[in-house]
């Protein structure tokens, strides 16, 4: 009998370490995932997901965007057409909002700008951007419809949801790992 209870404990030590090498591998790729774009753009956020229509041709509601960190002085403006660069940044009257928009005028010596959004009309923004409120320039890289899922599963939602995940698959591998057993076992 003791003989049997080894072997179960052999048999569950198995289980579990393959079930938590699946749960180290798929963490330790995700990890990747999420680091290497954060290191090669140079910035903590470099995605972000168009919510409103005000870029509109340039940017539709659902684009999921790239954005990288740039210095200040490499930012360039545009008041006669679209040609300015478009930033990503925190709203100054609202901080807990982000805004992508275009630059329209640049104030290098206070460090300021002015931003517009393609689809308002030539309308510039009432407030002044400064350099801290920026998060980043959009490179011009963009997936449609991908940020629709970004604003359906917003943060912290999107951890949770990727943390249930991960919980699942390791008790559907260790399940599996346990009904693979029971068919060896079992003679035809």
């Amino acid at each position: 009998m003791s003989e049997g209870k080894s072997q179960s404990n052999q048999i569950d030590r198995k289980k579990l370490l393959r079930a938590t090498t699946y749960i180290i591998v798929i963490i330790a790729i995700m990890s990747i995932i999420w680091l290497l774009p954060r290191v090669a753009l140079g910035t903590s956020t470099p995605f972000f997901s168009v919510s409103s229509e005000s870029m509109v041709p340039t940017l539709n509601v659902g684009d999921y965007i790239v954005v990288k960190a740039v210095s200040f002085d490499e930012l360039k403006a545009d008041d006669t057409g679209y040609t300015g660069d478009i930033i990503v940044f925190y709203k100054p009257t609202n901080p807990n909002e982000i805004i992508v928009h275009r630059i329209y005028s640049i104030d290098y010596e206070h460090k300021t700008l002015r931003t517009w959004g393609d689809a308002n009309g030539g309308a510039v923004d009432p407030w002044i951007v400064t350099e801290e409120d920026i998060i980043g320039k959009y490179t011009g890289f963009k997936i449609p419809y991908l940020g629709y899922l970004a604003l359906l599963f917003p943060y912290p939602i999107n951890y949770i949801f990727i943390i249930i995940i991960i919980i699942i698959i390791f008790f559907i591998e260790l399940s599996s790992t346990e009904k693979k057993e029971k068919k060896i076992e079992s003679p035809p």
